[in-house]
């Protein structure tokens, strides 16, 4: 499925554009949508591989991500984005570890504040948190995986990727070859 606006966390970029050889953060990121957003912090907190960091400066040179920040708000948005934080925080920070999913909430504080629906993200048990915090039935947002893009490629959403690509990205993710051709995506079901 291709999205007006995503935003993106760092673990999902990392995981993505870990591969100078299969630049799939530079390939899927304009495939998902027209404008991907990352916050100024998820962007900071990149630091794992200069393919991560090149991908991400390719598609900010190509005008296909932007990156923000709270800064960019105004009067209004800031007070919508504030108030998000500290629902968030109260849920997913711990003030012994202040720097622990910061970037989650700013992501998805301004994503609230700006109606963004789509986090990007490979963590497995935000989107129960996000609808309990966030989600009212208007402007939700949703948590987009590793698992999904998968099931987007093989449901033939992308049609210029397939299974070799999307067990590429599998890869890549970290994730286990014996559970993508057994349970994924076995290859039965090409």
């Amino acid at each position: 499925m291709h999205y007006g606006e995503i935003i993106v966390d760092a673990d999902l970029c990392n995981k993505l554009g870990d591969s100078a050889k299969y630049p799939y953060l530079r390939i899927v990121f304009p495939l998902l949508a027209d404008t991907v957003y990352i916050h100024r912090l998820v962007y900071d907190e990149i630091m794992m591989s200069a393919q991560v960091k090149e991908q991400i400066h390719d598609l900010i040179s190509e005008g296909i991500m932007q990156i923000v920040d709270d800064d960019d708000l105004d009067t209004a948005e800031s007070m919508v984005y504030t108030s998000t934080w500290e629902l968030l925080a109260k849920r997913m920070m711990n003030p012994d570890k202040p720097r622990k999913n910061r970037g989650e909430v700013a992501s998805l504080s301004l994503a609230k504040t700006r109606s963004i629906p789509i986090f990007a993200t490979d963590e497995m048990n935000l989107q129960p948190i996000i609808d309990a915090v966030l989600n009212t039935g208007m402007n939700d947002i949703h948590c987009l995986r590793i698992i999904d893009l998968v099931k987007q490629i093989k449901a033939g959403d992308f049609p210029s990727l397939g299974r070799r690509d999307a067990k590429l990205i599998w890869l890549i993710a970290g994730k286990k070859k014996e559970h993508f051709d057994q349970d994924v995506w076995p290859l039965e079901d090409k």
